[in-house]
């Protein structure tokens, strides 16, 4: 290179051009040289460091999944902020002030209530219950049916308020808006949930107390609003029974604890001294149920209570399928509820005429949706029967009551 450039300098006629052109050259040459020696230095630095052209790559990937990976943290907690700011108004609101709430409702109460029926009985209660009880509810009701049934078999006088089940204009007031409901007319308080009242009456049969609000203070519900503003309402311990504090419970006077006495030493005597014809054992039978002061152990609780779920959660879903199976059959089955309930004296035509027609439609769609949910024999006939046999076989030759 510099030879060509020597031969070229001489074929420059001018001197001073000449010279100027050897020192432009011999810049160039420098400058060459320069850049030839930095290019010789990186090779050599790259021999003694060979892993320095390695180490470049993993660190642009590095670079590249940390990047991505913050990106996606990035985009996932954006769609996680939007998605909960779309449905926090679908979430659950607690009710905290409940009592107030329910005693502010009670108090716009239709009093008198109006009552469409008293039930009465001729022999005296099982045991005391000095209470006014009315109830609401609709006669067609599987959990009103239940509630009936225990205050029946302990003979306790209450009133029926039939609720229209299109309209319930006989429970507006209240914000459990379903049925059954009981109120306690002494103190004006309302139990909700069938097997909350029956519980809560059952505690105070086994362990009278001051007063009813002392056994409802042991119920405690939790209660939730939606954004709609629907209230619902679930007691968490409707299904168990509960002794009252030792300071709420009320004294048995001498009169009671002479009677209890009694009970239990005609119940010894009947078994001491037991008869062989058929009417002394009918008495002896007859002292042993009416003696229901005996405690219940905890495996008998346990046994009851577990059997009172088994209602709830799986015997009653049976029943609607089998009573609504065509809607020919759910007409014809709402025309005996209204004849049952005597609708005719307590709704108008009208009122009636939308009750049977309507709930029989309705009724009919909450058969097939029952069925659907909790996979019913084709035949339901077959789940009834089956729900039959498994309650037969469990209680066996034991006392029910």
């Amino acid at each position: 290179m510099s030879l060509c450039l020597i031969s070229t300098s001489r074929s420059v006629p001018s001197s001073l051009f000449r010279r100027s052109f050897l020192s432009f050259n011999l810049r160039l040459l420098s400058s060459n040289q320069y850049n030839n020696d930095i290019i010789q230095a990186e090779k050599q630095q790259l021999k003694l460091n060979p892993t320095t052209s390695k180490q470049s790559p993993r660190f642009r990937r590095y670079h590249y999944y940390l990047f991505s990976i913050a990106t996606g943290a990035l985009i996932g907690t954006i769609y996680a902020l939007r998605h909960v700011r779309k449905h926090e108004g679908n979430l659950p609101e607690y009710v905290t002030n409940v009592e107030l709430l329910e005693r502010k409702a009670i108090e716009t109460r239709p009093v008198p209530p109006p009552v469409t029926k008293h039930i009465t009985f001729d022999a005296l209660p099982r045991k005391n219950f000095p209470f006014n009880i009315t109830l609401y509810q609709y006669v067609t009701c599987p959990f009103c049916c239940k509630v009936r049934a225990y205050l029946n078999y302990n003979r306790i006088p209450y009133d029926v308020v039939e609720v229209n089940s299109v309209t319930h204009t006989e429970t507006k007031w209240s914000l459990y808006n379903k049925v059954p409901i009981v109120v306690i007319e002494n103190e004006q308080i309302q139990l909700n949930d069938s097997s909350m009242i029956i519980s809560a009456i059952e505690s105070y049969l086994r362990q009278p107390t001051k007063n009813f609000k002392n056994i409802i203070n042991l119920y405690e519900a939790i209660v939730q609003k939606d954004q709609k503003g629907n209230i619902s309402f679930n007691y968490p311990n409707r299904y168990f029974i509960f002794e009252p504090a030792v300071l709420d419970q009320l004294e048995t006077t001498n009169e009671e604890q002479q009677s209890i006495i009694n009970k239990q030493s005609k119940s010894f005597f009947a078994k001491l001294f037991s008869r062989s014809t058929a009417q002394s054992n009918n008495d002896s039978k007859t002292v042993q149920s009416e003696n229901t002061d005996r405690k219940k152990s905890y495996e008998e609780n346990e046994f009851e209570r577990q059997w009172r779920e088994w209602v709830d959660n799986k015997f009653v879903h049976v029943i609607s399928p089998n009573i609504y199976c065509t809607v020919r059959q759910s007409i014809s089955t709402f025309r005996w509820f209204s004849k049952a309930g005597d609708w005719e004296e307590i709704f108008p035509w009208y009122q009636r005429w939308i009750i049977v027609y309507l709930g029989a439609i309705v009724m009919r769609g909450v058969a097939i949706h029952l069925k659907k949910k909790y996979n019913l024999n084709d035949n339901v006939r077959i789940s009834l029967y089956e729900c039959g046999d498994e309650w037969v076989n469990t209680i066996g030759d034991k006392d029910f009551h």
